[in-house]
């Protein structure tokens, strides 16, 4: 047991304390990265379109928001209460901003009100907003709407239903949580165990345990146990810092750990695997650099899949971490998957480690 724990303390040290640059990009740029995101994306819903859909006729009410700019409406006639429902599904699933269902001959309610607005047969004229506030193009669209109808001086009566959307919708901080999560378990990987293991050849440390009681598979075991611990206090303190900037970190906690395990177990046999067909450090490094962002921008980290085009969803459904950072998102209903979530690692897995026993002595590690 002494020994085994010499070597960890040895490559712990020789792995992540002596080497600054493991310790910024696999603990710090993690942090950095998400606090670099929600501050340049966590406000961009000021700045889209609202969408607007208003039941009833209005040419006073149609004049007024032509005028603005920002306002993308359509006017419906002709509704029913399906109609109505399924306007209120669309706010639910962020395709619309705001339903207004003005009364019917608004326009004459609006006349007559005009006229009558300082007699005892002034009678407000109601309107119905339905709009989801936990998103903020919604909450602004509802603040601009409102704006004009109180500036129009006779709509004071305007009935609210608020819909708790709070598993269905979500603001950017929350939403990137796990993407950069994916992202620190992917570097962990790819620029800390790989790069550990093409060390390990360059310097010829392989060859030299070979010769020791050592058995290869422990020196890589423990290569990866050290990478892991270096993941974990990096997702710490993301988690710490994500939780100052209100994402619901506790109760992503179960997927997380769910996710995170079985994507380690993942890569650390995709990498064996890897290793297993070159010996070429300048290949595996473009190797790392092509699956990195290919995984990174493509598998849905920082943009929602069922934003993209079908042909970036099809290629992110043969990559793995799409399904862990989707699996994560799933706890607060942000997936963009309808798949298992666990199908497409598992084989990733069991490919993986047919080929590191398969061509084991490409390791070293046949005994």
């Amino acid at each position: 047991m002494k020994k085994y724990w010499a070597l960890f303390v040895s490559l712990f040290k020789q792995l992540f304390l002596r080497s600054k640059e493991s310790v910024f990009w696999l603990a710090i740029f993690p942090v950095v990265l998400f606090l670099i995101l929600t501050s340049i994306f966590g406000n961009m819903d000021e700045n889209v379109q609202f969408r607007v859909k208003i039941l009833g006729q209005s040419s006073t009410l149609k004049e007024v928001l032509s005028k603005v700019e920002q306002m993308d409406v359509e006017f419906i006639s002709d509704y029913s209460q399906e109609t109505i429902d399924a306007l209120k599904k669309n706010i639910e699933e962020d395709k619309l901003d705001i339903l207004v269902i003005l009364s019917e001959n608004f326009d004459r309610s609006y006349s007559s009100a005009l006229l009558l607005r300082k007699t005892l047969l002034f009678r407000q004229v109601p309107v119905e907003l339905y709009y989801a506030p936990i998103r903020q193009s919604s909450a602004i669209a509802c603040d601009v709407i409102e704006g004009i109808f109180n500036s129009m001086d006779v709509v004071e009566n305007v009935e609210y239903e608020v819909h708790d959307l709070s598993q269905k919708q979500y603001d950017y901080n929350n939403f990137i949580y796990p993407g950069v999560v994916g992202m620190a378990i992917m570097s962990t990987f790819l620029f800390g165990f790989m790069n550990d293991l093409i060390y390990f050849r360059r310097k010829g440390t392989l060859k030299k345990l070979s010769m020791t009681p050592t058995k290869i598979t422990t020196v890589y075991v423990t290569a990866a146990i050290v990478n892991v611990i270096i993941m974990i206090v990096s997702l710490i303190v993301l988690s710490l810092v994500a939780s100052l900037l209100k994402v619901n970190v506790l109760s992503y906690l179960p997927s997380t750990i769910v996710h995170t395990l079985l994507s380690c177990v993942v890569l650390t046999m995709l990498t064996l695997a890897i290793m297993t067909f070159s010996n070429n450090s300048t290949g595996l490094i473009i190797f790392q650099q092509i699956f990195f962002q290919l995984q990174m921008f493509v598998g849905g980290f920082y943009f929602p899949l069922k934003t993209l085009s079908p042909f970036i969803v099809k290629l992110a459904s043969f990559l793995p971490l799409t399904y862990t950072v989707d699996g994560m998102r799933a706890a607060e209903g942000m997936n963009s998957l309808d798949l298992n979530h666990f199908i497409v690692p598992l084989i990733y897995l069991a490919v993986s480690t047919s080929i590191v026993l398969l061509r084991s002595k490409k390791l070293g590690v046949s005994d």
